[in-house]
């Protein structure tokens, strides 16, 4: 489970929080602002929809959502867990691989703080 600094659901904002588990290559549920899951596929990540249900994401009022991540918490712990493990296998790889090859500074930071200054 990573609960994120920020939940507002204006914008996403992500920290070491969500970083050390793509890092540690294990599967995730984000207590987060709404969205935060589609923001990370926007950028190359994947999530794990295949294996619980996402559908948390899309939801703007805190509790309902806070609510759904902890039903699936829940759910993940009556999984056989060698069975979950194999699953998100593919999914971690691909999360570490994209974090560890990503130009973060020059193709997201750089970019969007010159237009802000430029405004």
């Amino acid at each position: 489970m990573v609960a994120e600094t920020n939940w507002n659901s204006s914008y996403s904002f992500y920290t070491e929080k969500t970083v050390k588990p793509i890092l540690g290559k294990r599967l995730f549920v984000l207590y987060g602002g709404a969205n935060q899951l589609r923001n990370l596929r926007s950028i190359g990540f994947k999530t794990f929809g295949s294996i619980v249900d996402e559908s948390y994401d899309q939801i703007t009022e805190h509790t309902t959502r806070f609510n759904k991540v902890s039903d699936q918490i829940d759910y993940l712990q009556t999984q056989p867990q060698e069975e979950i493990l194999d699953k998100i296998k593919p999914i971690c790889e691909h999360n570490f691989n994209v974090m560890m090859t990503t130009d973060w500074y020059g193709q997201y930071f750089k970019t969007e703080f010159v237009k802000y200054f430029n405004q």
